[in-house]
């Protein structure tokens, strides 16, 4: 209801309806006339925003989109932009920008990020751990082996062990358990194969 009450703030917007499962929204799209859709990157029963609003985008071009998450996890970023959304909002920003950025939003504006928010995970900002560290810390929080997260991207297993090395290194935690919890529960990264980054 957050949203909600950030969308009433605004005079030129009126609310037309509240769905918790992204993948009833094109369904809702036919129903009535729908300016503009504050998409949810993850909502109930692991119904995937991202996906939902790539559907609309195809059979209706005209509505804006604009994609809202609390989760840090970069690839959501990525690909929010190949798929057509109009702008992208992080949950922890005040929501007299969310207003900002519907109206502008409805106005043919577009809002993005210039960069996913950083955390502090342990001793680093999660902006100081490479790419190839990042990837590996998803992978691993995936639950995949050292063998597999190789054969993911590309690199020899002696590889892998370097970059989860590094990782505790500059994080301060004593194991990659330790690790991945914190990864996790810091909303780096979003576990499993649901939300699939990479369409």
């Amino acid at each position: 209801m957050y949203l909600c009450s950030s969308v009433e703030k605004s005079g030129e917007c009126e609310v037309a309806g509240v769905l918790t499962r992204a993948d009833a929204a094109l369904a809702r799209c036919s129903e009535g006339h729908i300016d503009l859709i504050l998409m949810d990157i993850c909502t109930e029963n692991d119904s995937d925003g991202l996906t939902a609003a790539e559907e609309i985008k195809k059979f209706y071009p005209r509505i804006k989109i604009v994609m809202v998450t609390s989760m840090l996890e970069g690839r959501f970023l990525d690909r929010a932009r190949r798929i057509g959304a109009d702008s992208f909002w992080y949950k922890d920003s005040p929501s007299s920008d969310l207003i900002d950025v519907i109206e502008g939003t409805l106005q043919g504006k577009q809002f993005w990020p210039d960069s996913v928010p950083t955390v502090q995970l342990g001793n680093v900002l999660s902006c100081n751990l490479s790419d190839q560290e990042m990837e590996t810390l998803r992978l691993l929080c995936e639950g995949k082996t050292n063998a597999e997260i190789a054969a993911s991207l590309h690199v020899a297993e002696s590889s892998v062990r370097t970059y989860i090395n590094r990782m505790l290194e500059k994080t301060g935690y004593p194991n990659r358990n330790r690790l991945m919890v914190a990864a996790v529960s810091k909303r780096l990264v979003v576990p499993g194969n649901q939300f699939d980054t990479k369409k």
